[in-house]
């Protein structure tokens, strides 16, 4: 399960020199369902080698759909 923080948690988290686990451990609330989005995205997001902000483009329903032939 990847973390969720929020903006301003994002120095915290990041500190190489942060070692009180207590600290960062305050910043893992659960996040609010209402506030996430998702959509479907390409076959692209599956490949390494594939970085660039397309990957971020919304997918048609269709194309995102496997098929069985």
């Amino acid at each position: 399960m990847p973390a969720i923080l929020k903006p301003e948690d994002y120095e915290l988290w990041l500190d190489p020199g942060v070692t009180n686990v207590a600290l960062v451990t305050d910043t893992l609330k659960p996040f609010d369902a209402q506030w996430m989005k998702k959509w479907p995205v390409s076959t692209r997001v599956n490949r390494v080698e594939n970085d660039d902000e397309g990957m971020f483009a919304r997918a048609p329903i269709a194309a995102a759909m496997p098929t069985l032939f």
